[in-house]
């Protein structure tokens, strides 16, 4: 095959590919506009209800990194749309190697994304289930509290790591083990305090009974 040849063939290949190209690409574009606008219209809905106030009424936003919910939630739907649209864009170009590479990666953003809104979850009931914990009175509820929101949170990024395809099992014996630990821990801190707290009762008690005895 001549150079001449060669350079028809690319040339005939571009231009019969190139409606599936300007196609992928107007839906990359359409992807990215919708998912604009879906972040937008979230996130008005969010501060509409009044969801970010309730969150810092109840101090969450420092779980999230001091960011309002709405925000977060707008720009996981904004990406998350975008990615689908991307992958069907690929697809679209009839490119195999482009598609498999390509498809491959965006697949893999698209369980990431899945991932963190499951990290995201965590952190929220976590940070929640601590401070009503730390609400109540008490000399172990900030430990409990803080121990509590760890427990849930280490769920969640064990979660999210299962459900990105990485292996997890050391997280969870890990989480086994200092689980058992912080049992055991609370079990021990739990008696100290309720001993002390009887002692002089028991006192009495022992007097009474001694007196009693003679």
């Amino acid at each position: 095959m001549g150079l001449e040849e060669i350079y028809a063939t690319l040339v005939s290949s571009f231009f019969g590919a190139l409606p599936s190209i300007i196609l992928a690409l107007s839906l990359m574009v359409i992807g990215y506009i919708l998912g604009w606008i879906a972040k937008i219209v979230v996130s008005n809905i969010i501060r509409y209800m009044g969801v970010d106030d309730w969150f810092e009424q109840q101090h969450l936003l420092a779980a999230l990194g001091n960011k309002d919910l709405s925000e977060i939630v707008g720009s996981v739907m904004k990406w998350y749309i975008f990615f689908i649209f991307l992958k069907q864009s690929v697809e679209l170009t009839n490119l195999l190697t482009l598609n498999e590479v390509l498809g491959f990666w965006i697949s893999f953003v698209l369980v990431v994304i899945a991932a963190l809104v499951v990290l995201i979850v965590g952190l929220i009931f976590g940070r929640f289930a601590r401070n009503m914990i730390q609400s109540s009175k008490g000399p172990l509820m900030k430990v409990a509290g803080l121990s509590v929101e760890v427990m849930i949170v280490y769920i969640a990024i064990v979660m999210g790591i299962r459900m990105i395809g990485l292996p997890a099992q050391l997280l969870e014996w890990t989480f086994l083990v200092a689980f058992a630990g912080i049992v055991l821990c609370a079990s021990l801190m739990f008696g100290i305090g309720f001993g002390l707290a009887l002692k002089d009762e028991a006192k009495t008690v022992v007097k009474e009974f001694r007196k009693k005895k003679n």
